[in-house]
């Protein structure tokens, strides 16, 4: 039984380690029910951070949902294994990147702190024009979603309105929101592996320290730029949030 009971497990963290490495590659896009409107996900746009940051996301969630489910395992307990593998892969997700998972690949894949920082400077800038072609988008979603929510909320006490059609307007509008929010928070943890590695670079000569300068000016643009957008989406749900259809 016991035997059973540790190749069930077994099998369980392999299938949940699986699906928690393609979450973290692709931005936890598993939405229920409605999907998300198609100018968010089409093309490039679901796969607007740096590939460094996000195996430090999966490796992250990796090690989070293995010593979850080791937890829930050494207990005897199956659920708690699912469980434990669940919320470790999540907090491990998170951890990936604070444990200087990009910082670390740099120094592994460069011996120089030029090469660093002109790895550097490659990954910030296309992360940077990526955010921007996204946010575009974002924007107009935003947009068309505020709109709509206007004016739901200045038709909902109309006679006749049709509140089956609302309701399926709102899903809409609930799974935009939930996967912009998804979306920005892994932006963010790709921008905390970027602030970490700049502070962890050493320079020793003029040209290093001033291109370092450089870096770090690129790196507040493209911080400001995920500030704004962040606020944006915030705005649309707290918007929907005040609306409420009974």
């Amino acid at each position: 039984m016991a035997n059973k009971f540790k190749r069930s497990a077994t099998c369980l963290l392999v299938s949940l380690t699986l699906v928690l490495s393609g979450c973290a590659n692709t931005g936890s896009s598993l939405l229920s029910g409605t999907k998300p409107d198609p100018r968010l996900t089409s093309g490039e746009q679901s796969k607007f951070f740096s590939s460094s940051a996000a195996q430090g996301c999966g490796v992250g969630a990796l090690a989070g949902a293995g010593l979850g489910a080791l937890a829930g395992a050494l207990a005897g307990n199956s659920k708690k294994a699912l469980v434990g593998a669940a919320v470790g892969g999540v907090a491990g997700c998170a951890a990936g990147l604070a444990t200087n998972y990009y910082l670390d690949k740099l120094k592994k894949d460069y011996a120089t702190t030029a090469d660093r920082l002109q790895a550097m400077d490659k990954d910030i800038s296309k992360d940077t024009a990526d955010l921007q072609k996204a946010a575009a988008n974002m924007k107009q979603v935003i947009s068309d979603n505020r709109a709509a929510l206007t004016k739901l909320s200045l038709q909902k006490d109309n006679a006749g309105f049709d509140k089956a059609s609302a309701n399926k307007e709102l899903a809409q509008i609930d799974a935009n929101i939930k996967f912009m929010k998804d979306r920005i928070k892994t932006i963010k943890e790709s921008d905390a592996g970027y602030k970490v590695a700049l502070e962890g670079q050493k320079t020793t000569n003029q040209a290093d320290k001033e291109k370092l300068k450089t870096l770090k000016t690129q790196y507040s643009k493209l911080n400001e730029q995920i500030g704004a957008l962040e606020s944006e989406a915030n705005g649309l749900y707290s918007q929907r949030q005040a609306i409420s259809l009974g």
